[in-house]
């Protein structure tokens, strides 16, 4: 057994865990001046003797030193912070029991930190709460409202007062952009501002992306506020990137597979001829101003409104394409989808969308759609249908009254006069009554700034999918354009029985001698 010598009490044979190297430079100094001898760093002292020098050095120094001193804080510590109680057993949220029926879940962090930011209550570490409450990790709106704190002293130690400043400082940096994944983050009114639908309305979106997948950059909420957002604000990919902290290609990525998805799950809900039987149609989107007008009281007529509508596009280097959507009539150059109307408002479908040029004006795009059977249309048709257009149609009107429709269109002005017949005019006046709507519902979709504005040659192939997408959007959240007042019917008649009047004014003047 090697013995060691204590240089202060020169003891030998002290016991190994008793033994203190002399690696303290300031401590080694005071020793050598006490002891007046040289001492290395591999000279021993007993731990008896260093109390006591340690000590002694206290001692010794001036009160009003000019030192710094290393002051400790207690293990734990009290702060006038409210927080919830401390249960594995009892839901915080709702109070409910554990049991087998209603299992509990720990509560994350990520959902801890969500209450002290917006409540400012602390839920202890290790509390549970029912899974219903969570969604990605958050707590849902419902359940962060009725969260309580009930100790108005929190107690935490030095570990829980750094996650908090740690949490406190991630916070700051990651809400410094837009944030979808947190319920709590923005208003009704911001969400309605940014994605022209309400937080409610987003969540439902949301649920209809069942083959979208998160990744380590964006999640699936993420991914459908940048699709939503680009719609309704028109705003570059660029600012998009800077808004969500993403790159430019992550945001098109991400707008890509958005889009992909709802095409697939949302937009087959709420739009198109195979979404609504014809007798629901009829039923649930006809006015009673139209029905009373054009159906002659017949039952299970429906009444379609047709117009075709402009999405200006870039001009593209490809000279074939640009001959194709080149518009004489705007004199620049746009694609024209064709939407089908309920009198009410209501989008039955989106088709095309087709080229600008000479060739596809409404009248040719509607023999298109008959001829090829877009979206199955004839299979959903019926004879005796009533068809609502404008005169961009006369040239269809024969080929549509030979399949069997009925075609409502305003009255031409006849070569040579002035103003028209007084039973043309009243019949489009009644025309005009119903097929508003349509012109309504377009400038209901152009509210998507993305669709208002000139949109880039990179989303060209797939403005289709867009317009769609914004239609199934206002066909599931927003209210009719027109009104289903059963006192239309009564309006409707009196609008019949005087436009079958003559005009007494007319016939007054010209019998009147000149």
């Amino acid at each position: 057994m090697k013995f060691s010598q204590c240089v202060w009490c020169k003891k030998s044979n002290i016991k190994p865990h008793l033994r203190r190297k002399l690696t303290d430079d300031t401590f080694r100094q005071h020793l050598e001046k006490e002891l007046k001898q040289t001492i290395t760093k591999d000279c021993i002292i007993c731990e008896k003797c260093r109390t006591h020098v340690r000590r002694k050095i206290k001692s010794t120094e001036p009160e009003n030193s000019d030192q710094s001193f290393i002051y400790t804080s207690p293990k734990n510590i009290e702060l006038n912070i409210t927080s919830t109680s401390s249960t594995h057993r009892v839901c915080t949220v709702c109070k409910k029991v554990s049991s087998s029926r209603n299992p509990f879940i720990v509560i994350p962090n990520d959902a801890r930190n969500q209450v002290f930011i917006f409540q400012g209550v602390i839920i202890p570490a290790g509390n549970r709460c029912c899974v219903k409450h969570l969604s990605c990790r958050l707590f849902t709106r419902e359940a962060l409202i009725q969260i309580e704190g009930k100790k108005d002293l929190t107690c935490f130690n030095r570990t829980e007062i750094i996650n908090l400043l740690a949490t406190a400082r991630s916070t700051l940096i990651r809400y410094g952009t837009l944030n979808f994944d947190d319920p709590a983050f923005l208003s009704d009114d911001e969400y309605f501002k940014l994605t022209g639908i309400t937080r409610d309305q987003f969540d439902d979106v949301v649920s209809h992306t069942q083959s979208l997948r998160g990744s380590s950059v964006r999640s699936v909420r993420t991914c459908v506020a940048l699709i939503l957002v680009k719609l309704r604000t028109g705003l570059s990919n660029n600012l998009l990137g800077t808004l969500f902290k993403l790159t430019k290609s992550q945001v098109q990525r991400a707008i890509h597979c958005a889009r992909e998805c709802l095409m697939l799950h949302f937009v087959p809900n709420n739009l198109g001829f195979g979404h609504i039987q014809h007798d629901e149609f009829v039923q649930n989107h006809t006015t009673p101003v139209a029905k009373k007008i054009f159906t002659n009281d017949k039952v299970n007529v429906a009444i379609l409104v047709l117009d075709g509508t402009y999405i200006y596009i870039q001009k593209g280097a490809d000279h074939q394409f640009q001959k194709l959507s080149y518009s004489m009539h705007k004199h620049r150059p746009l694609v024209k989808p064709m939407m089908v109307v309920g009198t009410d408002g209501y989008i039955l479908s989106v088709l095309g969308p087709y080229a600008a040029d000479g060739k596809n004006n409404d009248a040719s795009i509607t023999k298109h759609m008959l001829s090829t059977n877009s979206d199955d249309i004839n299979n959903w048709l019926e004879a005796d249908d009533v068809f609502i257009v404008d005169r961009g149609f006369r040239d269809s009107i024969t080929f549509l009254e030979k399949h069997g429709f009925h075609v409502e269109m305003p009255a031409y002005l006849e070569k040579g006069k002035r103003q028209h017949e007084v039973e043309d005019a009243n019949v489009s006046r009644l025309i005009t009554k119903v097929r508003w709507v349509v012109e309504s519902c377009n400038g209901r979709i152009k509210q998507w700034r993305f669709l208002d504005k000139v949109v880039s040659n990179h989303y060209v192939p797939h403005i289709g999918d867009f317009v769609r997408i914004v239609c199934a959007l206002c066909n599931k959240y927003r209210p009719a354009l027109a009104s289903h007042d059963p006192e239309g019917e009564r309006i409707a008649s009196l609008m019949l029985e005087r436009s079958r009047q003559g005009n007494p004014v007319k016939e007054l003047v010209e019998r009147k001698p000149s």
